[in-house]
């Protein structure tokens, strides 16, 4: 029976699905890999070439050092305690040279006799004649050749001593000279190296993580814009499929309070009256969700022009009168003593002026909401004075965002949404403007608007 693959499959084919539906992943997986095995490469084959090119330079000067020496140990080849002397002094002094030796034939035999080295133990012995002793007498360069033992890699040098006229050949020297110091020098390239490929290593899987969660967090806001693109597009429909009830139902609405022989009794009367209100409301909230959505959706249609607002100023305070006679409120507006030009959208700044009148004749129980207009350097100023509940510090610190509303045991009964305000500074800031706010609880609020000024 076949059984379900591990766990451990199971993530390994997601992460190569994910790998796979994901180019930019893939792609740096690929350097993750690719570049520490060019630089290892590089560092390799520098170090490799660093290597020759210092093997070569020491036995170069290993064989300078025989070739300078051949004279001094030919003139004292005879005085053999001075020669001994001479060798453990130059041994001493340079710690590159770890061994040298003197050798002489031994007549009739291929052998040598060591007769001097810096080792006094082998002073005596004999050696035999090899490859090595041989190439080196047949050869005016002697014979070189890299050979290593515990303490690490040395050139040995075998030369032959001579001098005179004609030019005699009267022994060998045979000389190691060290390649420690060369080593440790490569050796610990190649260790900083190998930090220096383990931090890039390290750095790139540092990128890789944080490019992952950067795709991830791509790939959610994608989908969280599709998500809000949905849900634009159902508001949209669904406060559009609101509209049409709402508008024939306010069509009949305004009939039937045009008839003037329905004869409604007090009570059905105040029914319609319910209704009516209740439908207005409707219709205020299907709007307010609009505008939410399309300020939201960046859809919120604008055109800015230079116009006179004194007009729009009357009609709004017209507009709201019957709220404000209802209520039993004086609202009042104060008109600018001279045309004032500003630059907005005519129709938003009418929605905004209509907002904070409706807004202050909501809060206001008695007293009287004031519409006054100032102007400031390059700022047009429409001031909305009431004497209403007032705001606290701590809640105007709040005011303006969505769906706030201030809660107390005056607003309990207020019907409202929390988002005239917040469309009414959106809107405001789309012209270029700014809305402040100056209250003191229990005596009064002032809402001010502020919007460019334009050329006549």
């Amino acid at each position: 029976m076949i059984g379900k693959p591990t766990n451990s499959n199971s993530v390994f084919l997601r992460a190569f699905h994910y790998i796979k539906d994901n180019f930019i992943i893939g792609y740096s997986l690929v350097l993750l890999l690719l570049v520490p095995a060019v630089f290892f490469a590089n560092n390799f084959w520098v170090n490799n070439k660093y290597a020759e090119v210092i093997d070569g330079v020491t036995r170069k000067k290993a064989i300078l050092v025989e070739d300078v020496l051949n004279n001094i140990v030919y003139e004292k080849f005879s005085n053999t305690a001075e020669l001994q002397s001479l060798v453990k002094g130059i041994v001493a002094e340079d710690e590159e040279i770890i061994s040298l030796s003197i050798l002489e034939p031994i007549e009739g035999q291929e052998a040598w006799n060591i007769v001097v080295s810096s080792d006094e133990s082998l002073v005596g012995k004999t050696k035999e004649e090899n490859d090595l002793i041989y190439f080196a007498r047949v050869n005016p360069e002697g014979a070189t050749y890299l050979d290593e033992n515990r303490s690490g890699r040395f050139w040995k040098i075998i030369k032959t001593v001579s001098g005179g006229e004609p030019k005699k050949n009267v022994g060998l020297m045979e000389m190691s000279l060290s390649l420690g110091e060369s080593d440790t020098a490569i050796n610990e390239t190649i260790d900083k190296s190998y930090w220096v490929m383990a931090l890039i290593i390290l750095v790139l899987v540092l990128l890789q993580a944080n490019q992952i969660r950067l795709l991830e967090y791509a790939l959610s806001l994608n989908e969280l814009k599709q998500v809000d693109k949905m849900k634009d597009m159902f508001i949209s429909m669904a406060s559009h499929e609101l509209r049409s009830p709402l508008t024939a139902i306010k069509g009949f609405l305004d009939l039937l309070k045009e008839k003037k022989n329905l004869n409604l009794d007090s009570e059905s009367a105040h029914y319609l009256e319910v209704i009516s209100i209740s439908s207005d409301r409707l219709g205020h909230l299907v709007d307010d969700i609009l505008d939410v959505s399309r300020l939201e959706g960046n859809r919120f249609p604008m055109e800015v022009s230079v116009f006179d607002p004194d007009p729009l100023i009357k009609q709004s305070v017209e507009e709201s009168r019957s709220t404000a006679i209802q209520k039993g409120l004086a609202l009042e507006y104060l008109a600018p003593a001279a045309p004032v030009m500003i630059k907005a959208d005519v129709s938003r700044f009418k929605q905004v002026v209509v907002n904070l009148i409706g807004n202050a004749l909501k809060y206001t129980d008695k007293g009287s909401v004031k519409v006054s207009t100032a102007v400031k350097k390059d700022d047009f100023m429409v001031i909305v004075a009431d004497t209403g509940i007032g705001i606290s510090s701590e809640e105007q610190a709040n005011l303006f965002q969505k769906f706030y509303r201030v809660k107390n045991d005056r607003t309990r009964d207020i019907i409202g949404t929390g988002l005239g305000l917040w469309i009414t500074m959106e809107t405001v800031k789309r012209m270029k403007g700014k809305i402040t706010v100056e209250s003191i609880e229990g005596v009064g609020s002032h809402f001010t608007v502020h919007l460019p000024l334009g050329k006549k």
